[in-house]
């Protein structure tokens, strides 16, 4: 028998790639294993894609959050409309007790190649649009401290709903297996996994009992100190089979990102107001990022047409007197979820007309960018502001007694900086819950790579499309400096004194010129830039993220002036 397994294994060498667990005709996910009791697993989610007027069941998923769900990268990296089912057993039957959740965003690990499993990263997180209520059919999984890798046979559980057998019945009802960890040691062996296995993963099973019990994207609960704990996200088995001999179930080990994990689960100021009816789907690799939307093919013909182009990559400004391309995608905010948002605003004829954002930074004053107020005209500003065509009793309207424009500001030379400007408002502003003081950053802080920002301004839902009257929002992750500043990106152009954000095409023209990039550190949101300038182009140019004065840069030159 033992010659038997021996010489099919090594037959099946060349076959023993990995695949994905979950598969679309949702075949062979859990193959032997038991049914659960009933919500004994309360922090085990079902992941669910609409297709045909219905959603159907297609990988598993833990709630780390009220708000946030942990699944695998590649149960995710394709669009579609998701929804999270929580509190559930039998996904074909509703019990009364499941809560059904919709996805306002997708993150990715950035580092993610659906082509390269092998390499790892295959983890990802879900905001919900609203938070789960937690109670005895749903609760937050437990996860392990940063680091910890546990011994050889550690009792663990996978879960999910799948098959009986391999071809057999489809079970509706959760399941579990028994699949103890497997050393990383003996797992990374030539005649097991080799070098497909990482230390980022950790290994589960093996016997013939226990291979894809399990969805992709499900926990492996393993029982530390007297509790489960989520140490696992089931990412891949092997090509030759659901239970090739020494192929144990694959996990992504969770220990292994606490950092990223905790980074992107941080206690937002408002956590919870991101809701769209598309999630946006963040993948970024390495200098390069791309939405998911786009095929491999598209990308080819975006990048010939920038090289085609790269004469005509001039920077303009994101303001437009016609009042086009502002905010093109994004999402409406929650009303007064930024309140040092202001409109900036210029009379004409009779009325005022909104050209411009810009941040409170004092009772009276307010910060925007050069560009909006190099012109001689009759402003206003206006707070506490959402929809923008209609009063309200809290908006406050401003006038301007004097406006100051940085001393070193080339209306003709953008490149050379000094896009910032403040104005000075003809008396102080009342604060309250509807108007507050932006935050700034210390003197000279520069931000890391992927750093989560949200610009914010009025626009347009699509470039050419209706105009949005109500405040949009849209995530920009700052693009580190050494990247934007790449000559195939925006070369010189781009100065120490600037930030980039964004760069995929899902977020050039998120806003306003002058209006604020709101950045998240240590637990609030910054206004780190001044919205400045994009690509002649036009707004979603590839690899010209959307370019901010850095605020940070300019704190003495404020300082000065406001005092």
């Amino acid at each position: 028998m033992l010659r038997i397994l021996l010489l099919s294994v090594l037959a099946a060498l060349a076959l023993a790639e990995p695949r994905y667990l979950e598969d679309q005709s949702i075949e062979e996910r859990v193959v032997g294993g038991e049914v659960a009791r009933p919500n004994s697993w309360p922090w085990q989610i079902s992941l669910q894609y609409l297709s045909g007027g219905s959603y159907h069941h297609t990988c598993g998923g833990s709630l780390v959050r009220r708000n946030w769900v942990m699944t695998a990268a590649h149960c995710v990296d394709t669009s579609r409309t998701w929804r999270i089912v929580l509190g559930d057993h039998d996904i074909y039957n509703h019990e009364g007790r499941e809560q059904y959740m919709t996805v306002s965003q997708v993150i990715i690990h950035p580092n993610w190649n659906r082509n390269n499993v092998a390499s790892g990263y295959d983890i990802a997180l879900m905001r919900l649009s609203s938070d789960a209520s937690l109670n005895t059919y749903v609760q937050l999984a437990a996860l392990p401290p940063s680091g910890q890798v546990l011994p050889h046979n550690n009792n663990c559980y996978i879960t999910g709903w799948g098959r009986t057998q391999t071809g057999g019945s489809l079970s509706a009802q959760l399941k579990q297996a028994y699949l103890p960890v497997v050393a990383h040691s003996t797992c990374s062996r030539s005649d097991w996994w080799g070098s497909t296995v990482k230390n980022t993963m950790v290994c589960a099973g093996g016997g013939s009992m226990s291979g894809c019990n399990g969805d992709s994207g499900g926990p492996l609960n393993c029982q530390v100190s007297g509790q489960y704990v989520v140490h696992g996200v089931a990412s891949f088995v092997s090509s030759s089979g659901c239970n090739a001999y020494q192929k144990p179930t694959v996990f992504t080990r969770v220990s292994a990102y606490s950092s990223w994990i905790n980074g992107s689960l941080s206690d937002f100021s408002f956590e919870s107001i991101f809701i769209s009816k598309q999630p946006q789907y963040l993948i970024f690799h390495g200098s390069e990022c791309r939405k998911t939307r786009q095929t491999a093919n598209m990308l080819r013909i975006l990048l010939l047409s920038v090289l085609a182009a790269l004469a005509l990559a001039e920077p303009r400004y994101l303001e437009d007197q016609s009042i086009e391309e502002r905010v093109v995608g994004g999402e409406v905010a929650q009303p007064h979820s930024w309140p040092w948002q202001v409109s900036l605003q210029y009379l004409s004829g009779n009325n005022y007309y909104h050209t411009c954002g810009g941040s409170l930074i004092s009772k009276n004053w307010v910060m925007t960018a050069a560009h909006c107020v190099d012109t001689p005209r009759t402003w206003q500003v206006l707070l506490g502001a959402h929809d923008i065509n209609n009063h309200e009793m809290y908006y406050r309207y401003m006038d301007v007694s004097e406006v100051i424009i940085h001393p070193n500001w080339n209306r003709n030379d953008v490149a050379s900086g000094y896009d910032i400007a403040l104005m000075r408002l003809s008396s102080d502003v009342y604060m309250n819950q509807f108007v507050q003081l932006a935050a700034l950053p210390p003197s000279g802080q520069v931000l890391p790579h992927n750093n989560i920002c949200y610009i914010t301004g009025w626009g347009r839902v699509e470039t050419g499309g209706p105009l949005s009257s109500h405040l949009k929002q849209a995530l920009l992750p700052v693009m580190d400096h050494s990247t934007c500043t790449r000559s195939d990106w925006w070369g010189s152009t781009v100065k120490n004194t600037m930030v980039c954000a964004g760069g995929c095409s899902f977020s050039g023209c998120h806003g306003d010129s002058g209006g604020p990039l709101n950045c998240q550190v240590s637990g609030q949101y910054v206004v780190h830039g001044v919205a400045s300038f994009m690509s002649s182009e036009g707004c979603n140019a590839y690899q010209k993220p959307t370019v901010f004065t850095r605020v940070s840069a300019y704190s003495s030159w404020i300082s000065g002036i406001i005092g």
